[in-house]
């Protein structure tokens, strides 16, 4: 899994954090009063230098497609993937995002599909809880009648071009693991045994990944299936939980919802303390991606913070061009 337009970095600090998650890690202690900061791991020149010679400076978020850019596309089809990467008439100049999103979930005979909720009805023509449904009936379930069916993630890897990252969100593939911190990771660890497979699949492809989840568990599993991958925790309800996880699992990315955001009209104090999180992801030299930005205005916000990547759900909510 190499190359790629360098989700993984951050802006104007070029951290030399690859697709085999050499990430510059830090020893951040942050509190969640933000009274602690940490120190990078190396922030001598030389760790500059060296990661100079990776990627080249390009002082903008990374456009990634919130589910192939659901606000415009059926999330997570074919055709969201093909329109998100710029392949439907292989154009490539016309490519709007440097990377794609999407939802990864087992079916009950362990077939990995490309589907966000737990249960098929809403969004498809079928019933039924995935990790609970066969992948015949899941496969065949039409998405919002738009004649695209569930895809497999084999299939959605396929149709994603080399040079487009993508950020595979995991999601739970049963009803007994916790979300969020857990006290017993290993515990859960049979739980997450379906991950061989998804990480067997992103294997056989050369994009850039970035294997992301709410859960603990699934970043455990992770872990010791692939030490090497590259994994980020999404942050939820605490910052400081969030840093804890990120710290632990030394993680090559920050993944934060745009009400954690200081500095923005889109920060929450009412349920967060003020914890500049831009600061405390660029402390470790780690790269923060914000999710799910629906306007310019956000976009244009989040990027005079600082914020490295945004979950985009319009293509047009954003004013830069594509740069690769």
């Amino acid at each position: 899994m190499d190359g790629g337009p360098g989700m993984l970095r951050r802006r104007g600090l070029l951290a030399a954090a690859s697709c085999a998650g050499a990430a510059m890690a830090g020893c951040l202690d942050g509190s969640e009063d933000g009274s602690e900061v940490g120190e990078e791991a190396d922030g001598s020149s030389d760790a500059v230098t060296a990661a100079t010679d990776h990627y080249e400076f390009d002082d903008r978020p990374t456009a990634i497609a919130h589910r192939g850019f659901a606000g415009t596309y059926p999330e997570n089809t074919i055709d969201a993937f093909e329109a998100a990467a710029g392949t439907r008439g292989n154009d490539e100049l016309s490519r709007p995002a440097d990377w794609i999103e999407l939802d990864v979930v087992p079916t009950s005979d362990g077939e990995i599909v490309v589907f966000h909720d737990e249960e098929l009805g809403g969004l498809t023509d079928a019933r039924g809880v995935i990790y609970e449904t066969p992948a015949a009936d899941v496969l065949s379930a039409e998405i919002l009648q738009s004649g695209n069916t569930v895809p497999t993630l084999a299939d959605a890897m396929a149709t994603i071009p080399a040079d487009v990252g993508v950020n595979v969100d995991i999601k739970n593939g049963s009803g007994s693991v916790e979300r969020g911190r857990v006290a017993d990771p290993p515990g859960e660890r049979e739980e997450w045994a379906w991950l061989e497979t998804v990480v067997d699949v992103l294997s056989e492809h050369d994009n850039e990944v970035l294997c992301s989840s709410f859960w603990e568990g699934a970043l455990f599993a992770l872990r010791e299936i692939d030490p090497e991958i590259p994994i980020a925790y999404i942050f939820s309800e605490s910052i400081r939980e969030g840093l804890s996880v990120t710290d632990d699992y030394d993680a090559a990315a920050v993944s934060a919802p745009v009400r954690m955001i200081l500095g923005t009209p889109y920060f929450d104090p009412t349920s967060h303390a003020p914890i500049d999180l831009v600061e405390e992801a660029h402390d470790r030299g780690l790269p923060i991606h914000v999710w799910t930005v629906e306007t310019w205005h956000q976009a244009e916000q989040l990027n005079a913070v600082g914020v490295d990547g945004l979950f985009l759900d319009y293509p047009g909510a954003v004013h830069w061009g594509n740069s690769r």
